[in-house]
């Protein structure tokens, strides 16, 4: 997915951020002047920012929501649930004794729900459309991509990030003490409780950011809740809770706790309330991630002081600077080729370059790891016979994954002297470092 930057009517500027997971959607957008995001609520006035991430057919028709909830219970249609995880496993969902495209009956739902929007701004003409999940892999690019084809969103300005790069731009948009140093999110959207920590390493510049996240199954619950819990089930839950809190936060300084999930709903955390707001600020509210979305779709189009200063590392992100040493009038010089902290899938670059006489070049590899720079050399065999500095390479950098650089080099010759032959030549090199790939091995 490529993030481009429209100038359009009904649209132009806005940003739209789209958190979806098997249960639950919500969409933030961001007009045009506005000092920051705001949340598409279902009732007008009220904080009803989760979107059931259903669809029944009722004859015929295809309800949405809580509309298709309701739809179900009384009997009147067939429930289609866990979109997402369907579609990403390429099912098929038959409903009626007709078989659907998990895929097809996502992007309906996706679509059904955009149109909440409906006054305030046209989806297929915002600036930029970003979708947030808990995770980012090759699947979820080609699902979320055939998902915006199907919908009508220009594919050059949609784009994806994990739910730990939301937290992240997110909390570099707040005020800067609630995340002078360590902030943390309790999320019980699911069934387990899971934590997730913004730590920054102020040792490196720019400041290198990751997102920890742990999950702790002895918090859970039953999804969906069948009946309320009692009060033996709620106290157990709320001890256990006190007591994840009391070990993940010693030793630490957390600004701000942010409560996320339907699980919050109730009162059966009351004995851990008082260790989460021991010496720190703490938010509770369901729309942070979509918020977070609109956050880092602005900041990948119009990077602002702190998107410079902080530096997202993330599972899905490139944790290295990579670049061209090269030879400008008679100088050493380093062309910069790929920055650190961008999606590996958003990564790519291209550029032509005059190869040396030995057929070689270098790239210098700049981990933000805090690691040791290395060179990778790069030698072309079978390379057409010429003078020195009269064969023109293009080169394409881009990464089939967060940890692997692909490399394509085509001879573009040197004008009508000495013709192109357009000989291709493809290599692959690694980021990890030997010590992390003999550990893997290890584990296998």
């Amino acid at each position: 997915m490529f993030l481009g930057n429209p100038d359009r009517k009904g649209g132009a500027g806005a940003f739209i951020g789209y958190d979806i997971s098997d249960r639950y959607a919500q969409i933030s957008f961001w007009l045009p002047g506005a000092d920051k995001p705001e949340t598409l609520s279902q009732v007008m006035g009220e904080e009803e920012y989760m979107i059931p991430a259903v669809l029944c057919r009722r004859r015929d028709v295809w309800t949405y929501g809580r509309e298709a909830l309701k739809n179900a219970e009384a009997g009147e249609g067939v429930l289609v649930k866990n979109m997402l995880s369907r579609a990403l496993a390429g099912e098929s969902v038959e409903v009626e004794g007709e078989c659907f495209d998990a895929a097809v009956l996502l992007s309906l739902f996706v679509k059904r729900s955009l149109s909440l929007l409906s006054g305030a701004l046209v989806p297929e003409k915002a600036a930029m459309f970003l979708f947030t999940v808990d995770e980012v892999n090759k699947q979820t690019i080609e699902v979320l991509s055939r998902v915006a084809a199907l919908i009508s969103l220009p594919p050059d300005h949609v784009s994806c990030q994990s739910r730990g790069e939301s937290f992240f731009y997110y909390n570099i948009n707040q005020p800067e003490e609630l995340w002078r140093h360590q902030v943390m999110i309790c999320d019980f959207s699911g069934t387990a409780m899971k934590l997730l920590m913004f730590e920054m390493n102020h040792h490196t510049r720019p400041v290198t950011v990751i997102v920890r996240e742990d999950t702790y199954p002895e918090i859970a619950r039953r999804l969906p809740p069948e009946e309320e819990p009692g009060e033996s089930e709620k106290q157990r839950m709320d001890e256990r809770f006190a007591a994840v809190l009391e070990r993940v936060c010693s030793g630490k300084i957390i600004d701000t706790i942010y409560l996320i999930g339907d699980g919050f709903e109730g009162d059966w955390y009351t004995r851990s309330l008082p260790v989460l707001c021991r010496g720190r600020r703490v938010f509770q509210g369901n729309n942070l991630y979509s918020k977070g979305a609109c956050y880092g779709a602005r900041a990948k189009q119009q990077p602002g002081e702190n998107g410079q200063n902080y530096v997202y590392l993330g599972k899905d992100m490139l944790k290295a600077n990579i670049g061209l040493e090269a030879s400008f009038r008679g100088q050493d010089s380093y062309f910069a080729l790929l920055d650190a902290g961008v999606n590996w899938y958003d990564a790519r670059r291209e550029c032509d370059f005059l190869l040396n006489e030995d057929h070689s070049f270098s790239l210098r590899i700049t981990p933000l790891t805090g690691r040791e720079v290395k060179e990778v050399a790069v030698t072309l065999d079978g390379v057409p016979e010429r003078p020195a500095r009269t064969t023109r390479i293009h080169l394409t950098v881009f990464l089939s994954d967060a940890d692997t650089v692909q490399l394509k080099m085509e001879d573009m010759g040197f004008g009508e002297m000495f013709p192109a032959s357009h000989k291709i030549w493809e290599e692959a090199f690694s980021l990890k470092e030997e010590n992390d790939q003999k550990k893997e091995g290890d584990r296998v």
